[in-house]
């Protein structure tokens, strides 16, 4: 009886891994098509890629001081960029 306990766990437990696998991939295509009709309409300070000129001035201060590293990791906790996309950004800062 224990066994088929386990199993039926272990069932639900990837069943479960899955779906929220699907619904961040739907979360991830909204905010995309979010990015694009904000910067479409003129928007851009509601897109969730928007980077204040505060933090940008920060950014901007970190790649100065030779901390890099850390002026993608600022721009990446305020903004929902990824690691690549933070590193261009701050590349052409």
């Amino acid at each position: 009886m224990g066994s088929y306990t386990i199993v039926l766990m272990c069932v639900v437990g990837l069943l479960t891994y899955n779906e929220i696998s699907t619904l961040k991939k739907v979360i991830q295509d909204q905010e995309k098509r979010l990015n694009q009709l904000a910067k479409l309409t003129g928007h851009e300070d509601l897109s969730s890629y928007w980077v204040s000129d505060e933090l940008k001035e920060q950014a901007i201060q970190l790649k100065r001081d030779g901390k890099k590293v850390e002026a993608i990791k600022k721009i990446r906790e305020q903004t929902k960029m990824d690691l690549l996309e933070a590193k261009q950004y701050v590349d052409q800062l």
